[in-house]
């Protein structure tokens, strides 16, 4: 194909520019992350598996290079390329350098560095709150007999509404919507006429784009005007057709094409998502409980009148806060922890 590159032609040029991507992310990986951030002294937590390096007293061991190409599971001509002794060393040193890094990083200083500390505070968190809270809940620790109150007691969250799905044709003149809606109403049980109307004479750009299709929705909804929602509630039948009907829009000219009667999720089909929710909930009175326990030994001090002054989003108009009173950088530091004396 002169001037360009084929079908044939794109097609490898693509699946070349993937496999770029997927191996540039893999070097990625073994360069800076995917060993265990080191501790005060550079030493990261031992691993399992046959000793492959060492850098000082820090071994790499055969399950740091899986855990990198673990990520690739799906990816099979990346494991494939990453089979041969000679890509297996490149791995290793790109683990090599990653940590002679870190032990350069923590030479100059940078385990002080604020950021640095407060994200490895943010994981130690997430670390100790996975294992000693969550993953000592388990789904069968939630007994059945709360799965089954719970159902009861929050019934309206597994029961979808009556909803009707209707297309529209809208237009902004109220004779040219009469008119409209006498042709409307003469193919009614046709389809094919509706939405040759609709391609016709409507004015809406978005549903018009959809044949005119407003999708499903139910009583409540806002999503369309409430004289719209009404009628199509109102007609009795598929294809009825009705209009027009005015709202702040214009004049809708509407056609009932679908009815779903209310449903009720049984609790077979709902019971592991309000596991699930219970689980959460255990959980978070869990980590409730072990903070009531450290606040006994931990002195920890509010100051209201410095809380008061924070500003943590925008006014309720959607402005800015005003200019008296700038934003605080978040987490704002209004609590102190100290041990008792």
């Amino acid at each position: 194909m002169r001037g360009g590159v084929g079908v044939a032609g794109s097609s490898h040029l693509c699946h070349a520019n993937r496999m770029r991507r997927c191996l540039f992310c893999l070097a990625a990986l073994a360069i800076g992350a995917c060993k265990p951030s080191p501790g005060p002294m550079g030493k990261s937590a031992p691993r399992p598996g046959p000793v492959l390096a060492r850098v000082d007293d820090t071994e790499i061991t055969a399950a740091d290079l899986q855990e990198v190409l673990a990520r690739y599971a799906h990816t099979p001509f990346v494991l494939a390329r990453y089979s041969t002794p000679e890509k297996k060393k490149e791995l290793l040193e790109g683990l090599i350098r990653y940590e002679l890094m870190a032990r350069e990083a923590i030479r100059r200083g940078y385990d002080r560095d604020p950021d640095v500390q407060r994200i490895a505070k943010r994981q130690m968190v997430a670390q100790f709150e996975r294992r000693e809270i969550n993953d000592k809940f388990r789904a069968e620790d939630v007994p059945p007999a709360d799965v089954e109150k719970y159902y009861r007691e929050h019934q309206p969250e597994f029961v979808r509404p009556e909803e009707v799905r209707v297309s529209q044709i809208l237009v902004h003149d109220a004779a040219a919507a009469r008119r409209i809606a006498a042709e409307a109403k003469s193919g009614r049980n046709d389809a094919k006429s509706f939405r040759d109307l609709v391609e016709r004479y409507s004015e809406d750009a978005d549903s018009k784009s959809r044949a005119g299709d407003l999708t499903f929705f139910d009583r409540k909804t806002t999503r369309e005007p409430k004289a719209l929602v009404e009628a199509a509630f109102a007609m009795p039948q598929v294809n009825d057709v009705v209009g027009p009907i005015a709202s702040d829009k214009g004049f809708h000219i509407i056609k009932l094409t679908e009815r779903r009667a209310e449903l009720t999720r049984p609790l077979a089909e709902v019971k592991v998502d309000i596991q699930r929710r219970l689980l959460d909930q255990m959980r978070a009175q869990k980590k409730r409980e072990l903070a009531e326990e450290m606040r006994k030994s931990i002195r920890v001090e509010i100051y209201e009148d410095e809380l008061a002054k924070v500003v943590l989003a925008a006014t309720a108009d959607g402005g800015q806060p005003p200019a008296a009173k700038p934003p605080v950088t978040f987490p704002v530091p209004t609590v102190t922890s100290t041990p008792k004396p």
